[in-house]
């Protein structure tokens, strides 16, 4: 497990979450996308999958078939969720 920040400029805030280093990203972004409408009270519009998580470090999109790990994503890293 990694602790990661996750800015997510649709709602303008910042979570720390503890995320499974080796789960496909593509299952992260569905799961956080879900908390985040959850903890803002809110429905996401549209197909949650098209969702994208980039690092915020190297400025890229994650590829939704490879894992934090193989993405070289670490301990306190900061990602955006858009």
């Amino acid at each position: 497990m990694i602790l990661v920040d996750i800015y997510v400029p649709a709602v303008g805030n910042v979570y720390d979450f503890q995320l499974d280093e080796e789960e496909k990203i593509s299952t992260i972004v569905e799961e956080i996308g879900e908390l985040v409408g959850q903890k803002e009270h809110c429905r996401i519009v549209g197909n949650i999958g098209d969702l994208m998580l980039c690092s915020g470090k190297d400025k890229k999109i994650l590829s939704k078939n490879q894992t934090l790990e193989t993405s070289g994503i670490r301990n306190g890293d900061s990602l955006i969720l858009v």
